[in-house]
């Protein structure tokens, strides 16, 4: 299969490895020319927890991709509507998109530019972190499961080929995209407002807390009628404060840098949801408000 990484960052270019691995034919997109002259000088260097690999995966501009298949949007998602009109070409040719954004709503912001059969969704929690330009690393076990918008048409035809080691195809990909998001609301803002690590979260907000507001956020999706798992989110939850207390989540990173954040899918996405269907939603509301006056300072 032809495959385009829309957003080929840390993530994007690790989940590209893996399908190139897989045996696709895969090409890597985006905007950083450093990483992309990297990439074609002397290939893709991915360093798993086992080895170190150099692979030959082209990259450019999205205005230059070839037509193709698929392609697997995994920029921010505020850059969503910008990024695919800028492979509508391809779109027109047929190409499929399956979303594997943070956050909520991405659905609804694809359909704005693709059609709803050429239309795929999921999450990933496939592990990305950039060393440097065309250096990416990525370690422990990856888990990326999506679904078909629509049960006919091109994305469900797409949808069994796909479906493998590396993408799992389910029913229940709605579920695990708002059990993600549950997770990325209890740590992403509270690293904002705490300006801390993961460890910190630990030591000043705690699991019971941080359940409270993913409990916040399953509440609001099963108004949407997602029915997602507390349990599941909580050991994710118990792991990430047991196991990953050096990390920086990725929202702290965006406020430091003085880059716009992703709270509108998150949070703020919560808040207005629960606003639709009469839910009280305070801790997401006060989370979101707060990340909003952060970000008014940079």
């Amino acid at each position: 299969m032809k495959i385009a990484i829309l957003g080929a960052g840390a993530l994007g270019s690790v989940i590209g490895a893996e399908l190139h691995t897989a045996g696709h034919e895969v090409v890597l997109l985006d905007l950083n020319e450093a990483h992309l002259e990297a990439i074609t000088a002397n290939g893709l260097r991915v360093d798993w927890d086992d080895r170190t690999e150099h692979l030959p995966i082209p990259a450019m501009r999205p205005d230059q991709a070839p037509q193709v298949d698929l392609v697997i949007l995994l920029t921010k998602t505020m850059h969503t509507d910008g990024a695919l009109q800028g492979i509508a070409s391809l779109i027109d040719g047929g190409a499929c998109v399956l979303t594997l954004q943070n956050g909520l709503g991405n659905v609804e912001r694809v359909q704005v530019r693709v059609p709803d059969d050429q239309i795929l969704f999921g999450c990933t929690m496939t592990p990305g972190d950039l060393r440097g330009p065309g250096h990416v690393a990525s370690h422990g076990m990856a888990y990326t499961p999506f679904d078909a918008l629509t049960p006919d048409g091109p994305a469900a035809q797409l949808a069994e080929k796909l479906n493998g080691d590396q993408l799992s195809w389910t029913s229940a990909a709605a579920a695990q995209v708002w059990q993600k998001a549950a997770f990325n609301c209890a740590m992403n803002a509270t690293a904002v407002l705490g300006a801390g690590t993961v460890g910190a979260i630990a030591e000043h907000v705690g699991a019971g807390l941080s359940r409270d507001i993913a409990a916040e956020v399953l509440a609001v999706g099963k108004a949407e009628r997602v029915t997602g798992d507390i349990d599941a989110v909580a050991k994710q939850i118990d792991f990430a404060l047991r196991e990953h207390k050096g990390h920086k989540p990725s929202m702290l990173q965006d406020v430091e840098a003085g880059r716009r954040t992703e709270i509108e899918s998150l949070n703020g996405y919560v808040e207005q949801a629960a606003a639709r269907h009469g839910i009280d939603a305070p801790m997401n509301r006060l989370l979101a408000a707060l990340v909003r006056m952060r970000e008014s300072q940079n």
